[in-house]
C-alpha cells in the first residue's frame, strides 16, 4: 500500500527545505534594509524640515520630523530678548537642518560658526538655508556683516523689501540672510535679506491663502481705492471688493464710504485661480454688516406714512430710499393724481418726499409706495372743527352809528315842528 504523499516528513519536497533556507536569510537581512532605506531618508545638513513638537526639556525642544529619532532645537530661537519661549507642545515649526548627526540640530537659520570654512556657506546658498549675522558696519554701499568665519556684505538695495531710507538703524543689529554669492580669495559672501523678507512674505500668503475659506469673515485694511472697488489687505494677500459690496446702500465712488488705512470687516465671497498662480480673492463689507432687512416687518407695515429721499429714477417710477439699504419704489401711476409722461418732470434725486406704504415683500426684498396717496390723505384729513363766530370788535371811533343817525334825524323833525307851531 502507497503510503500517502504528506504522511511522511522525509517524503516532503526537497525545494521546501531550500526556501525554508531563502526565508531565514530574508528575514536575516531585511533589518538592514530596512536601516539602510531608513538613513537614506533622514534629512541633510541644508534640508529644510516640518515637525511637530513634542516635547520641552530644558532649554531644547524635542521636534519629530519622521526622522529615526526626534531632532532638537535650542530654544533660545523662540525667544525675543530674554522673554519666555514661544512655542508650545503640539505647535507644528519649520526649521532648517544646521547638522545631521545624532541627534538632528534644527534652527531657523545658519548661525555664526567661527570654525565653519565656505563649504558651509556654499550649503546654505544651495540650500537657500537663512544665515544669520551680526551688522558692524555701514557705508554708502550697504551693511557689512560679521559671519563668525567669514565677511559679508549686503547692498543697500537688499536690506528691505523696498527702498531703504535709513540704514543706520541696522547698525550692531544680528540680522537674517540668505547667502547670493562666494568670493573664495577674499572669504567674502554677498548677503541679501531682501530675498529673504520676500520669500517670508510669499510662504505666509501662501499660509493665509490655504487658510481661506468662502464665507469666513475676517478683518482688513484698505489698501487704495478705485472706481471699481476697493482693494484690501489681509495680511499679505489682497482682496477686491467691488463697490455693489461695500455697502447695503448705493454707492457712486468707495471714497465716499471709505478711506485708505481703514479696518474693515470682510466676508470671502470668491477665490478663484488667477495669473501667475496668484488667486482672485472676492470680499464684501456688506456681507459681513448686519442685512438691514432683518425685521423689516416689525418697522414698517401696509398703510404706514414714511418720509423717504428720491434715490434714483427709472422710466416706470422712482425708488425712495426709506433707510440706509432700504429702498421702497413708488411706480409712476403713484406719484399724482394727474398723470404723468415723465418721472423726472415731477421728481428729482435728492427730493424729500413724503409717501404711504402700499404692500411689503420682505422675501424679494420689495416695498411698494405711493405718494399720490400721502398727499390726498393730506388733503381729506381729519374734519375740521366748526369755527367759532366772535361779535364784531366794538367800535372805539367817534364816527355816528345808524341808529344814532337815526335818532337824531327824528329828533331834528320834532324839533322843526314844534317850531312851526309856536
Amino acid at each position: 500500500m502507497k503510503a500517502h504523499p504528506h504522511s511522511d516528513p522525509d517524503d516532503q519536497d526537497p525545494s521546501s527545505s531550500e526556501f525554508a533556507k531563502a526565508l531565514e536569510e530574508f528575514e536575516r537581512g531585511a533589518q538592514p534594509a530596512a536601516d539602510a532605506a531608513h538613513a537614506s531618508a533622514e534629512p541633510a545638513a541644508g534640508a529644510r524640515v516640518r515637525g511637530k513638537v513634542v516635547a520641552l526639556a530644558g532649554e531644547h525642544a524635542l521636534i519629530d520630523i519622521g526622522a529615526r529619532s526626534e531632532a532638537v532645537a535650542d530654544l533660545s530661537h523662540f525667544r525675543v530678548a530674554d522673554g519666555p519661549a514661544r512655542i508650545a507642545v503640539g505647535e507644528t515649526v519649520e526649521l532648517f537642518v544646521i547638522d545631521a548627526g545624532d541627534p538632528i540640530v534644527l534652527a531657523p537659520s545658519m548661525q555664526r560658526e567661527p570654525q565653519a570654512g565656505l563649504e558651509a556657506w556654499r550649503e546654505a546658498q544651495r540650500a537657500g538655508m537663512p544665515v544669520s549675522g551680526r551688522v558692524i558696519e555701514i557705508n554708502a554701499g550697504g551693511l557689512r556683516v560679521d559671519l563668525g568665519s567669514a565677511k559679508g556684505f549686503c547692498p543697500l538695495s537688499q536690506i528691505e523689501s523696498g527702498f531703504c531710507a535709513d540704514p543706520k538703524v541696522y547698525m550692531s543689529r544680528t540680522l537674517e540672510f540668505l547667502v547670493t554669492g562666494i568670493e573664495n580669495g577674499r572669504r567674502s559672501v554677498s548677503l541679501s535679506r531682501r530675498q529673504l523678507l520676500q520669500r517670508q512674505e510669499r510662504e505666509e500668503a501662501e499660509r493665509r491663502i490655504a487658510a481661506l475659506a468662502v464665507g469666513q469673515d475676517l478683518e482688513g485694511t484698505v489698501q487704495h481705492l478705485e472706481t471699481f472697488g476697493a482693494f484690501v489687505d489681509l495680511g499679505g494677500i489682497e482682496g477686491l471688493v467691488h463697490v455693489s459690496e461695500i455697502q447695503h446702500a448705493r454707492l457712486a465712488h468707495p471714497r465716499d464710504a471709505l478711506v485708505k488705512g481703514q479696518k474693515v470687516q470682510v466676508r470671502v465671497l470668491r477665490l478663484e485661480a488667477g495669473k501667475e498662480g496668484r488667486p482672485r480673492i472676492g470680499l464684501s463689507i456688506k456681507a459681513a454688516a448686519p442685512d438691514p432687512w432683518d425685521g423689516i416687518d416689525t418697522r414698517l407695515a401696509a398703510g404706514a406714512r414714511v418720509q423717504g429721499v428720491v434715490a434714483r429714477i427709472a422710466d416706470f417710477g422712482a425708488f425712495i430710499m426709506l433707510e440706509p439699504g432700504i429702498d421702497g419704489m413708488v411706480h409712476i401711476s403713484e406719484i399724482a393724481s394727474r398723470r404723468i409722461e415723465r418721472v423726472k418732470d415731477v421728481l428729482a434725486v435728492g427730493q424729500e418726499v413724503e409717501a404711504v406704504i402700499l404692500r411689503v415683500d420682505a422675501a424679494k426684498r420689495r416695498i411698494a409706495l405711493s405718494i399720490q396717496a400721502a398727499a390726498e390723505g393730506m388733503k381729506a384729513g381729519p374734519a375740521a372743527a366748526p369755527t367759532e363766530i366772535s361779535p364784531p370788535p366794538h367800535k372805539t371811533s367817534d364816527e355816528p352809528t345808524t341808529m344814532a343817525l337815526a335818532l337824531r334825524k327824528a329828533a331834528e323833525k320834532a324839533l322843526q315842528k314844534r317850531t312851526s307851531d309856536g
